[in-house]
């Protein structure tokens, strides 16, 4: 499982990569996170584009593989 910081994807996108692919495990950080909302970064794990909702902040240990985050943020009837 490989854990994904902001500092990593800074340093890659300053290198020119337009598309972030990173295997189906891939985790990051809330600061990783924002920084894919701010710049609208093109991020894919496992195949699966990463689908950034808001500015809600999820914690590293919650499941961060695509789509996930839109579970995370469904309300519970």
């Amino acid at each position: 499982m490989a854990f994904i910081t902001e500092a990593e994807l800074r340093e890659t996108w300053r290198g020119g990569a337009a598309q972030f692919d990173f295997p189906a495990d891939t985790r990051f950080s809330s600061a990783a996170l924002d920084f894919i909302r701010t710049w609208q970064l093109d991020v894919r794990v496992g195949g699966e584009r990463v689908e950034t909702f808001g500015a809600q902040l999820h914690h590293y240990s919650q499941d961060l593989t695509p789509n996930s985050l839109a579970r995370a943020t469904e309300r519970k009837a």
